[in-house]
């Protein structure tokens, strides 16, 4: 049950609507598994993970400094008794271009950490529950 407030708050801090299909600024794609958001992603190709968060209501802050078009999912998972929303970034070609891209992130967002996974990586991680922002 704390799962099910946990992921309707997520939703409403995010601004986000699951019946919502296309992206715009305040919504979000959707709610999805792991699979659904990174099956068809070629697992040789790269992501930022920008940081991870245990409270949900930060999240929307950070979000919105991240400019651009590229994928933003939010990962929500269950880690040693706490909730945790990671946040992830981008679709690269690259580890180099990967890491590149961190350094065109805000330095609020560059202070957090953000490191470099592959999707192969990503797609390992079956214990979450995924959110696309856009």
């Amino acid at each position: 049950m704390h799962k099910i407030y946990a992921i309707i708050a997520l939703l409403f801090l995010a601004g986000c609507s699951t019946t919502e299909s296309t992206y715009t600024n305040s919504q979000c794609v959707g709610a999805m598994t792991t699979q659904e958001a990174y099956g068809h992603l070629d697992p040789n190709r790269y992501t930022i993970q920008v940081l991870a968060l245990s409270e949900e209501r930060d999240i929307r802050d950070y979000i919105r400094e991240i400019k651009g078009q590229a994928p933003i999912w939010v990962n929500w998972k269950h880690s040693l008794g706490n909730r945790w929303y990671a946040v992830i970034y981008g679709d690269f070609a690259t580890k180099a271009e990967a890491k590149r891209a961190i350094d065109t992130l805000p330095v609020r967002i560059r202070q957090q950490g953000p490191f470099v996974r592959s999707f192969a990586e990503v797609q390992n991680d079956k214990q979450t529950d995924v959110f696309r922002m856009r």
